[in-house]
């Protein structure tokens, strides 16, 4: 995941309209959602460092497990020999 300028304000867009459809249909929140949204938009920049950073390390593991398999190749048997036989 890249974490540059148009992701970040993809991710602030769509937060601007979850806040939008909160304030929308919870009228009794109304007060928390005016509050809350400030700070929310504030953390827009941490929140999609945190979830780079998580990418990144999924991808990471998904590498490693492939470079280990690739890496167990079956060992190839002499001709003539059985590994059961002795």
């Amino acid at each position: 995941m890249k974490c540059d300028m148009k992701t970040m304000l993809k991710a602030a867009l769509s937060l601007g309209a979850v806040i939008a459809v909160a304030y929308a249909t919870l009228p009794s929140a109304r007060e928390w959602i005016t509050a809350s949204a400030p700070f929310l938009f504030f953390l827009i920049c941490p929140l999609m460092m945190v979830f780079m950073m998580k990418g990144m390390q999924s991808c990471h593991k998904e590498r490693k497990v492939d470079n280990n398999q690739a890496d167990k190749t079956p060992a190839t048997q002499l001709v003539g020999h059985s590994p059961l036989k002795d």
